[in-house]
């Protein structure tokens, strides 16, 4: 994959960069608030990444737009606030949310975007924590975690590389000595909470069951199991339903672009109220003028696309359905009767027996503590090892890394992540995320570019900066990164040194905290209703 050009802007101001080649490309000024950051973090925001943009710029009221070559074959992204247009071989494809466009990227086999799972299921990674493989943004870094945490963390980046290595990540850590010792005491007062466990009788019927059948883990399971089902059933329902009534609007909308059609066949249609002929379909951020028969059959394509997105989509959760019916049928063939009966009492059962909350929460902690001490398959202790192996590979890679920059250095890094309490001085930060962008570049070899904003930040002296771009040189890909260059730097020409083997981009003349310009907007004009996005909006 190699970045093209990166544009940005609205009807008012604008900036395009397309000077960018597929080897090393330094973007540079002799001060801060130059613009590198609006164009690292733009190109990026185009594509789907969480927004990081400088404080005060209304990144809402812009487009953005990113051309890419994956394979000899160019890909383009325009974005406006949620809404996507992605431009693929002449063809136009539509999205009003991140998580469409990620299911088009894997789907159209754009990006090789791997599973992870996440809350004991496997899911596609979200887009910002795929692109931190190869993207280092100047703001929020945090090297005990992911740079956009919240919803994602280390343990998932750490899940995803393990994906992208044949294997996902088995979280089945041994445990503790400490661990162990807690898991007997619990056994202990699960024992004695037991022997406490007493029943008030308001009903025979009641009574008769929950004595033989109350002081058992096995009911307490099968009505936990069956709860569970109950709830699972319940959201799939729900999120089936949300996506029949999208679908229907989906096909309400290409009825209606049929009629406009043989409208406009029979008859010209315009405004009563200003004359006008042109008619606008909006999706979000996004307008597109209808009336012009080329990009009416574009939206009616993407659209059609979106329809047979949402028929896969319903048919999924209709199969989860079933096989979430099935198993509560199955699971109520194989217990007793009695149980079924003490199912319906469960609730009353619950807010009659003493110690039945703190026997319940007892039962919690021991089964999250034996969680690690469950039976593993052959497959998951494979696909551990294949993990632990991987992790010590990067690892490793990172520390050669590290010492060749800086030999003297006194950082050893034992782990992907560092520590939380662990911190960075002076330009040491700045040399982990180098580490550890190219250490993971060299063991998976993959195909994505090496994007650091603010490479140099925390000081990085010349001696170590000369190493790390002739390492970037030798990787032979394109990397992009952006440096702040002190005034006695600037004027010694620093960057002059590596032309020929890099492409160097002077930013010193752009106006400080004002990148967009006028005289770019005809050129970002053209780009937008390229894809058949109407740039300036009738009011």
């Amino acid at each position: 994959m190699v970045i093209k050009c990166i544009a940005l802007g609205n009807s008012n101001e604008a900036y395009i960069e397309e000077r960018l080649t597929d080897g090393v490309n330094i973007i540079f000024s002799d001060d801060n608030n130059k613009g590198k950051t609006l164009v690292m973090q733009g190109m990026m925001y185009a594509m789907g990444n969480q927004p990081i943009f400088p404080k005060g710029f209304n990144y809402r009221a812009n487009y953005f737009y990113c051309k890419v070559e994956i394979d000899k074959k160019e890909i383009e992204f325009l974005r406006r606030d949620s809404s996507f247009v992605v431009k693929k071989q002449e063809r136009y494809y539509t999205f009003d949310s991140v998580t469409e466009l990620k299911y088009f990227l894997v789907e159209e086999h754009i990006f090789d975007i791997p599973q992870i799972i996440k809350e004991d299921r496997m899911v596609v990674a979200d887009l910002n924590l795929f692109y931190e493989i190869f993207f280092i943004g100047q703001d929020k870094r945090n090297p005990s975690n992911t740079i956009n945490s919240g919803y994602n963390n280390k343990k998932d980046f750490v899940s995803m590389l393990c994906s992208m290595n044949g294997y996902p990540l088995v979280d089945v850590e041994e445990t503790s000595a400490e661990n162990k010792q807690k898991i007997q005491q619990l056994k202990a007062d699960i024992i004695a909470t037991k022997k406490l466990l007493k029943l008030i009788k308001k009903s025979p019927d009641v009574s008769g069951y929950v004595d033989k059948y109350g002081d058992s883990a096995q009911f307490s399971d099968f009505r936990i199991k069956v709860r569970k089902l109950h709830n699972d059933i319940a959201e799939y329902k729900k999120k089936r339903s949300l996506e029949f009534n999208r679908k229907a609007k989906l096909e309400a909308l290409v009825q209606e672009l049929n009629s406009l059609n043989r409208e406009i066949e029979q008859g010209n249609v315009v405004c009563a109220e200003c004359g006008s002929d042109k008619i606008i379909y909006k999706s979000k951020g996004l307008s597109f003028e209808v009336s012009n028969a080329y990009i009416r059959k574009q939206v009616m394509h993407s659209i059609a696309y979106q329809i047979s997105q949402k028929d896969d989509i319903i048919r999924e959760y209709s199969y989860q359905l079933q096989r979430l019916q099935d198993e509560l049928k199955e699971s109520l063939k194989e217990v007793p009767v009695e149980l079924h009966r003490i199912l319906l009492f469960s609730e009353m059962i619950l807010s009659e027996i003493d110690y039945d909350n703190k026997l319940r929460k007892l039962r919690e902690q021991l089964e999250e503590l034996q969680a690690n001490d469950k039976n593993i398959s052959d497959s998951e202790k494979e696909a551990k090892q294949k993990c632990k192996k991987m992790k010590e590979d990067i690892v490793f890679r990172m520390n050669e890394l590290y010492r060749e920059v800086d030999p003297y250095g006194r950082t050893f890094f034992d782990d992907i992540f560092t520590k939380r309490d662990e911190t960075f001085s002076g330009s040491e930060e700045q040399e982990y995320y180098y580490s550890r962008i190219l250490a993971i570049n060299d063991y998976f070899k993959h195909k994505y570019p090496l994007l650091i904003d603010s490479y140099r930040s925390g000081e990085v002296s010349t001696q170590k900066e000369d190493i790390m771009i002739k390492n970037f040189i030798s990787r032979k890909k394109q990397v992009i990164i952006t440096s702040t260059l002190k005034e006695e730097e600037y004027n010694a020409q620093k960057y002059d040194q590596y032309r020929g083997n890099a492409n160097v981009i002077d930013y010193s003349n752009n106006e400080s905290s004002k990148l967009l310009q006028p005289h770019y907007v005809g050129r970002l004009e053209a780009i937008v209703e390229s894809f058949g996005v109407m740039f300036r909006e009738e009011g």
